[in-house]
């Protein structure tokens, strides 16, 4: 009974050192939005909010999400993190948060040239939600800012791990990651029946959609290997067997769960965004459950 009246949680909650973080990843996701702003050859908050441009507002919600993301797994503390104690300890732990969240803007924006370049490589993104406002777009650009973090998070998630050894294998988890996206993007456009790159360049957001939330899912099953081990050899093996399990996943939605239409010709033909959120939101979970029963 005296828990229920205890005022400990009140104490416990009211940090100065808890708002000290949270101005700091305030600031940092401005700067991000700056600095994305910078690298992009238009302006963000013009095509925000003069032009009311949704393909861009999906494409930065992707990207600050991310962002989040990232900054999220800076400040967990790991297994083997050091508890921060002290003035110097605060202040030291601000700015290593403040130099790994420079870090997620940069491999975000890396991230974003490699998709435009060879994840959609058939037509220009720019030029799709600039002067398109093209949505399919703005969603795949979105979720690979997403897809990106997801991976990046798990790298970094307060493991303690030597500072040198977090940046080689930050960059280089991550370089799998987008080429891990790269191979994927090409096998589903080889078991899809539409050709996607067509379907997205002809403003069906349908297509951009389901493709996205895919990506994400793809993101969730490297994350689970790379939280889980180091092996490369066991990561090689890993790939194929997620892709396996996502197309399988996509059978199923088309034929167990749209039962009379084919996910193909709702997606190409119809433009129907139930069925591409059905598909992406069953590719999330498969990967969501598999990571659970392989990785727990």
């Amino acid at each position: 009974m005296l828990s229920f009246l205890s005022l400990r949680p009140i104490a416990d909650l009211i940090q100065p050192v808890a708002a000290t973080y949270l101005l700091e990843i305030l600031i940092i996701m401005v700067i991000g939005k700056k600095i994305h702003n910078y690298c992009t050859d238009y302006d963000l908050d013009y095509e925000l909010t003069t032009t009311d441009n949704k393909a861009v507002a999906l494409s930065t919600t992707g990207y600050l999400f991310g962002l989040g993301l990232i900054l999220w797994g800076v400040i967990t503390p790991g297994e083997n993190a050091v508890p921060v104690t002290g003035f110097w300890g605060l202040v030291g732990d601000l700015i290593g948060t403040f130099f790994w969240g420079l870090i997620g803007i940069g491999l975000l924006e890396i991230a974003n040239y490699l998709n435009d370049k060879y994840l959609l490589p058939n037509f220009s993104n720019r030029k799709e939600i600039i002067e398109d406002k093209n949505l399919g777009t703005g969603a795949v650009e979105g979720c690979t800012f997403i897809a990106s973090a997801i991976i990046i998070r798990i790298i970094i998630s307060g493991s303690g791990a030597n500072f040198f050894v977090e940046i080689i294998g930050t960059i280089f988890y991550f370089a799998v990651g987008q080429i891990t996206f790269i191979i994927f993007g090409r096998l589903y456009q080889y078991v899809s029946t539409f050709d996607l790159h067509d379907e997205i360049e002809k403003d069906n957001a349908a297509a951009g959609v389901a493709f996205g939330l895919t990506m994400v899912a793809v993101a969730i099953l490297l994350a689970d290997y790379i939280n889980a081990y180091n092996s490369i050899f066991g990561l090689i093996f890993w790939v194929p067997v997620s892709f396996f399990f996502l197309i399988t996943g996509r059978y199923i939605a088309d034929k167990l769960l749209l039962p009379g239409s084919l996910l193909d010709d709702e997606i190409s033909r119809d433009r129907n965004w139930g069925a591409a959120l059905i598909e992406g939101g069953v590719a999330i979970i498969i990967a969501l459950v598999v990571g659970n029963l392989f990785f727990a």
